[in-house]
C-alpha cells in the first residue's frame, strides 16, 4: 500500500466514514470512535519534538498506539524503518505490541512489521549487543540478575563491617548498645546493603567508575566515612562483576550511551532505522535514559514523550525524576499537549483528586512542596464519549477520620468487604496499602474471613507461610527448653504434615496447649522410663487418641532435626523441608531459602542459628523478597478477578483500576508532610540525630562528582532535610495515584501504628484536608 491510500485508509478508520479522495475501498469501522479533541491534537503530529501530560485514565496507551499505527500506515517511514516505542516495564511492552499490531493488521499490513516496542533497558541491551566492542565487552557478555547483584553487595557489606567496626560506633544512636541489642547488627547490615546499592546506582548514573571517584576523592583531601563506605562497596561490587564476567542493568544504560557517543556512524544508522521515537511513562526516566533517547532522536529528529509528572512515584529509590519531563515540556522547540479527559472515575472521585492537586499547589503549609502536584486537572469525558464516566454518587466516597489501631483498621476493612462483596459479585475491588508488610497482614485477615484474595505484593502468602513455618521450627531448635516455641513449631508442622487430612482443629489446639504447659520439654522429646511425659498424659488424662498420635509424630521429627542441627544451615533447612512439605512450590521455595541462608552463613561465619533464623523472619514478615520468586503478574487485568479482593501496594497498583478501592494507612508516617510531628521511614531509630544516611552519602557523592567542594563540607543533616521534602512530595503523588485507581467507590482510612520513635501516628495532613473538603462539598450539594 503506498502512502496516499494508507493515509486515507487510516482516516476512514478513525472517523468512521469515508473521506474525500479515499481510494482504499475500506469500509467504515463502527467499533472505532471519533477521537477527543485533545487526542486529535496529538494524532495530528507528523514530526518534531512533542511532550504530552496525560492524566490517569485518559487513554494514553490507546492514543500512543494509534499514533504509532498512523505513522506506520501513513507512509511516514520507509519499508526498512521502524517506529520505536519505549516504555517502562515488560508488561507494557506486550500491551503496546498487541494494540499496535491489531491496529495495523486491520489495514492488511503485517503485524510486527515497521515497529519495535522495548523497555529502556531492553533498548540499551540491543545497542550494546550490536556493538559490544565499543562498550569494551566480548560478544558473549552476560547480565547480572538481581540474585547475582544482591549476593555481591551483601558479601561486600559483610566484609566491610567486620573490618570497620568503628563505623557503626560513629553512626549508632548512643541510646542503643550494639552488644546488648542483638537485632541491631542485622538491621545495620540491611541498611548498609540498601545504602551500598543506592551509592552504586547513583555513581553509575553520574558516569563515574570507582577509580574516577577514588581519584577525585584523593585530589580533594576530603575524608568522610560515608563516602569511604560507598566507594569501598562500589569497588568491591565491580570486582565481583568482573570476576563473574557480568555487567548489571545500570551498566547497560551507561555503556549504551557510551556506544552512541563513541561511534557517530552507528548512531546515524540507528537514527535512520528509528526515525520516530515514542516514549511512554516519561515521568520515570532518569538522566541517562533521557540522554540515550535524545541522542537517538537527534536535534532534528522526531521524539514524542508521554507521561504524567503527578504519577512519578519512584524517585526516592531510583535515579528517575519527573523534573526531566517537566523541563522537556517547557522547551521552546517542544509542542506541549495535554490529555486531560478521563472516563475512568466518577465525577466525585475526579473532584477529590483535583482538590488534592489544588490544595497542594495553593495551600500546602510547606511552600517547597507546592510543586509536588501540577496541572493538568482531570476532566470528565464530554457527553457522547464512548468511554463515559461511571454514574456519579457522592455517597460512594468515604473518608474516615476515626482513629483506628492497626488491627482495628484491618478489621473494619474486612467487615466492610464481607458486607459488600456478596452484593457486588460482578465488580472489582482492591485494598491498597503503602507497604508490603501491611498488605500481608490484610491478606491473612481476608483469608481468615473466608474471602477470595488475589495478591500483588512483594511476596505471596505461600512464600511467607513457608518461610514462617521454617522460621518457627528453627527457633524451637535453637531454644530447645522453650515450651512456647516448641508449641509454635508443632502447629506449623501439623498444618503442613496433615494438610490432606481432616484433622480437627480442636485436637491440634489441645495438643499445642499441652506442650505450652509442659515445663520440661526434654521429658517429652527424650523420655526416660521414670520421666515419660506422654505416658503420664495418657495415664492421668482422658485424651483423644489423635492427640497422643500427633504428639508422638512431632517428637520423632524434632529428635531427627535436633540430631541434624550440626549440619550446615542449608542442609538442615532442606532436611526439615523434605520431612514436612509435599507441594512442589513449597519444596522449591525451601531450596531457595536454603541457598539464601547458606550464602548468609558464609558471609557471617560467626552467626549462630538464632541470627540465621531471623533472616527467615524478615521474609515471613514480607520485609524482604526471595529473588527469583517474584509474584509480579505481567499484564494483570483486574477485570479478570471480579468478585475477588485484590491486595496490592499503591506502587503495584499504578496503571490499574477497580470499581471500589480501599486506601489504607493514610497517616503521617506513610504520608508525611514535612511537619514537625512527622516521622520518616528512612530515618532509622538506631541512627544518631535522626539522620538519613542514604541521603547524606548520596549528597556528598553528587558534590564530589560535580566538584562542589563547599557542599562536601556542609554540616550533616542538610541532606536529610532535603530528602524529607523529596519524600513528602513523592508521597503526595502516591496518594494521588491511590485515589485515581477508583472508578465508582473510594474508602480512605488511617491507623495510629507506630512511628520510628515508637509513638502513635496521626492522620496525614492532606487526608485531613480532603475529609474536611468533602464534608463541606456534601453539605453544599445537599442544600
Amino acid at each position: 500500500m503506498n502512502a496516499a491510500p494508507r493515509s486515507a485508509a487510516l482516516c476512514c478508520w478513525l472517523f468512521r466514514g469515508c473521506c474525500a479522495g479515499c481510494t482504499s475501498g475500506s469500509k467504515p469501522m463502527n467499533n472505532r470512535h471519533q477521537p477527543r479533541p485533545k487526542q486529535s491534537q496529538i494524532l495530528d503530529y507528523s514530526g518534531g519534538w512533542m511532550g504530552v501530560s496525560a492524566v490517569p485514565g485518559s487513554g494514553k496507551t490507546y492514543t500512543l498506539s494509534l499514533l504509532a499505527a498512523q505513522i506506520i500506515t501513513g507512509g511516514l517511514i520507509g519499508e526498512e524503518q521502524e517506529v520505536l516505542i519505549v516504555t517502562l516495564v515488560n508488561s507494557a511492552v506486550d500491551n503496546f505490541a498487541s494494540r499496535i499490531g491489531s491496529f495495523v493488521e486491520q489495514f492488511g499490513l503485517m503485524r510486527d512489521m515497521n515497529y519495535r516496542v522495548r523497555t529502556l533497558h531492553g533498548l540499551a541491551h540491543d545497542i550494546v549487543r550490536e556493538r559490544p566492542d565499543l562498550a569494551g565487552l566480548s560478544d558473549r557478555f552476560s547480565i547480572a540478575d538481581d540474585r547475582d547483584s544482591d549476593e555481591i553487595v551483601k558479601a561486600a557489606v559483610s566484609g566491610w563491617i567486620r573490618s570497620h567496626p568503628e563505623f557503626l560506633l560513629e553512626w549508632t544512636n548512643p541510646a542503643f548498645n550494639l552488644q546488648k541489642n542483638s537485632d541491631l547488627p542485622r538491621k545495620w547490615e540491611d541498611l548498609l546493603v540498601k545504602l551500598g546499592r543506592a551509592f552504586i546506582r547513583q555513581a553509575k548514573d553520574l558516569q563515574l567508575s570507582p577509580q574516577q571517584l577514588r581519584d577525585r576523592l584523593n585530589n580533594t583531601n576530603y575524608k568522610h566515612s560515608l563516602l569511604q563506605f560507598g566507594l569501598d562497596i562500589y569497588e568491591a561490587y565491580q570486582r565481583g562483576l568482573i570476576l563473574r564476567s557480568l555487567i548489571d542493568f545500570d551498566d547497560l544504560i551507561t555503556l549504551a550511551l557510551s556506544v552512541l557517543m563513541t561511534d557517530s556512524d552507528y548512531l546515524q544508522r540507528l537514527r535512520h532505522r528509528f526515525p520516530y521515537i515514542l516514549e511512554d511513562e516519561a515521568q520515570d526516566s532518569s538522566r541517562l535514559q533521557e540522554e540515550i533517547l535524545r541522542r537517538l532522536a537527534g536535534e532534528e529528529g522526531n521524539w514524542v514523550r508521554v507521561g504524567d509528572p503527578n504519577q512519578a512515584i519512584y524517585e526516592t529509590f531510583t535515579t528517575a525524576s519527573p523534573e526531566y519531563l517537566r523541563r522537556f515540556l517547557k522547551l521552546n522547540r517542544v509542542k506541549a499537549c495535554d490529555l486531560p479527559d478521563s472516563g475512568r472515575s466518577t465525577a466525585s472521585i475526579i473532584h477529590l483528586a483535583n482538590e488534592l492537586i489544588r490544595w497542594t499547589m495553593e495551600d500546602h503549609p510547606v511552600e517547597a512542596l507546592r510543586n509536588a502536584l501540577t496541572p493538568p486537572f482531570i476532566r470528565p469525558t464530554p457527553p457522547g464519549d464512548p468511554q463515559p464516566n461511571p454514574p456519579d454518587d457522592p455517597n460512594e466516597i468515604y473518608l474516615f477520620l476515626k482513629k483506628f489501631s492497626p488491627d482495628a483498621e484491618i478489621k473494619a476493612v474486612v467487615d466492610s468487604l464481607k458486607r459488600w462483596l456478596p452484593q457486588h459479585p460482578d465488580q472489582t475491588v482492591a485494598v491498597l496499602v503503602p507497604r508490603n508488610e501491611r498488605g500481608s497482614k490484610v491478606v491473612n485477615s481476608l483469608k481468615n474471613a473466608g474471602l477470595p484474595v488475589i495478591e500483588l505484593l512483594q511476596s505471596s502468602q505461600t512464600t511467607r507461610q513457608t518461610a514462617a513455618a521454617l522460621e518457627k521450627i528453627l527457633k524451637s531448635l535453637s531454644k530447645a527448653a522453650d515450651s512456647r516455641l516448641l508449641a509454635d513449631a508443632f502447629k506449623e508442622v501439623v498444618r503442613f504434615l496433615y494438610a490432606d487430612n481432616t484433622l480437627d482443629n480442636a485436637v491440634v489446639q489441645q495438643a499445642a496447649q499441652l506442650l505450652v504447659t509442659n515445663s520440661f520439654p526434654e521429658n517429652y522429646l527424650y523420655p526416660r522410663v521414670e520421666t515419660n511425659w506422654l505416658d503420664e498424659l495418657h495415664a492421668h488424662q482422658d485424651l483423644p487418641p489423635q492427640v497422643i498420635q500427633i504428639l508422638e509424630d512431632f517428637a520423632l521429627l524434632m529428635r531427627r532435626w535436633q540430631q541434624a542441627i550440626l549440619l550446615p544451615i542449608d542442609q538442615l533447612l532442606l532436611t526439615i523441608a523434605q520431612d514436612i512439605f509435599r507441594e512442589p512450590t513449597q519444596l522449591a521455595l525451601s531450596h531457595s531459602l536454603a541457598l539464601l541462608l547458606g550464602r548468609t552463613a558464609q558471609r557471617h561465619p560467626d552467626w549462630q542459628l538464632p541470627q540465621l533464623t531471623e533472616e527467615l523472619g524478615a521474609i515471613a514478615r514480607n520485609e524482604r523478597r526471595i529473588l527469583g520468586f517474584s509474584d509480579e503478574e505481567p499484564g494483570f487485568d483486574p477485570d479478570e478477578h471480579k468478585g475477588k479482593v485484590v491486595v496490592a501496594t499503591i506502587h503495584k497498583a499504578k496503571g490499574l483500576e477497580w470499581d471500589r478501592v480501599y486506601l489504607m494507612s493514610v497517616n503521617n508516617y506513610d504520608f508525611p508532610s514535612a511537619q514537625g510531628f512527622d516521622h520518616y521511614y528512612s530515618e532509622k531509630y538506631f541512627i544518631r540525630n535522626q539522620l538519613n544516611l542514604e541521603a547524606e552519602a548520596l549528597n556528598r557523592l553528587k558534590a564530589l562528582a560535580n566538584g562542589e567542594l563547599t557542599t562536601l563540607y556542609l554540616e550533616e543533616g542538610i541532606a536529610t532535610q532535603q530528602a524529607r521534602l523529596d519524600y513528602c512530595a513523592e508521597r503526595l503523588r502516591l496518594l494521588y495515584v491511590g485515589i485515581t485507581r477508583a472508578r465508582r467507590s473510594l474508602i480512605i482510612t488511617w491507623n495510629t501504628g507506630k512511628n520510628t520513635q515508637g509513638g502513635e501516628n496521626s492522620p496525614a495532613l492532606p487526608f485531613v484536608h480532603l475529609q474536611k473538603f468533602w464534608e463541606e462539598y456534601r453539605r453544599e450539594i445537599s442544600i
